[in-house]
């Protein structure tokens, strides 16, 4: 009986591992130069298990590949063994940086539309980088080499429905929140995760999305918002308030908030991850 039950074993786990290698090798590796600010991204791709060349999927885009590719892509192939997630193309977007230093000097233009020189100097002083190295403002040169660059060069080389999304995390969630009333029309599936909107330039994305509920009444897209239950409390309060004016502002939106029990703004990151990718691509 031991014997049978083994054997069964490794029949299911061979039956996985040849269709399902959860292996970095799944991944697809390119580098582009941004003509608009001159910086080279390293995107990564995971295709659907299933790819099929002649036919359509929809695009996953997450920002912060420094941290996120691996994780990120991981959770792809890991949700797709039980079927949880519809077939979707997902990219990883980093840029050239080998150091954590580096990572915060580079996606500190690339995340914030408005210049806040008070965040500029608090943080530098907070990761202890030289002053002046964190320069914000300059979201739409990275919002241009997106709709420019990256957007068609994925969507030429693999088959693309025309359904977009994109989340973030921290500066990167606030990024994403920006995205969804200034380019409603680039994206259908938002991750916005451990985003302290309050801290820039005094909750600058709530006037943001009044601006835009002024002359809309109906957004459709799908929203994934979460937290670490050990971030801070007024954070948390914070991205509800969004949340809430999502829900009260326009139809035919869906939302879920999470909060992710005994989590850090960084410990939080690897389940963040993947719960965001099953609710905006679950399968119905």
């Amino acid at each position: 009986m031991k014997y049978i039950c083994l054997l069964f074993v490794l029949m299911i786990a061979h039956s996985i591992n040849a269709q399902f290698p959860l292996t970095k090798e799944l991944t697809t590796t390119f580098d582009l130069t941004s003509t608009f600010n001159k910086t080279k991204y390293t995107l990564e791709v995971s295709l659907p298990v299933s790819y099929d060349a002649s036919k359509k999927y929809p695009v996953y885009y997450i920002l912060d590949g420094y941290y996120a590719a691996s994780i990120a892509h991981g959770a792809h192939r890991t949700l797709q063994l039980e079927n949880l997630i519809e077939d979707v193309i997902v990219v990883t977007i980093a840029g050239p940086e080998k150091t954590t230093s580096e990572w915060l000097i580079n996606r500190w233009p690339d995340y914030t539309f408005s210049k806040d020189t008070l965040n500029d100097v608090g943080a530098a002083k907070y990761f202890n980088i030289p002053i002046g190295s964190l320069i914000s403002g300059k979201g739409e040169q990275f919002l241009q080499t997106l709709t420019q660059q990256i957007f068609p060069f994925i969507e030429t080389k693999y088959g693309f429905n025309g359904n977009r999304g994109i989340s973030g995390h921290s500066l990167g969630g606030q990024m994403v929140a920006y995205l969804m009333f200034k380019t409603p029309s680039l994206f259908n599936r938002f991750g916005i995760n451990s985003s302290s909107q309050r801290l820039w330039l005094k909750n600058e994305i709530r006037t943001v999305e009044k601006n835009y509920a002024a002359t809309h009444n109906e957004y459709n897209g799908r929203v994934f918002l979460s937290f670490g239950t050990l971030e801070p409390k007024d954070g948390i309060e914070d991205l509800h308030y969004f949340d809430n004016q999502l829900k009260s502002h326009y139809k035919n939106i869906e939302t879920k908030f999470v909060e992710f029990s005994d989590e850090t703004h960084v410990s939080v990151v690897p389940a963040m991850l993947s719960s965001c990718m099953w609710y905006l691509y679950k399968r119905k």
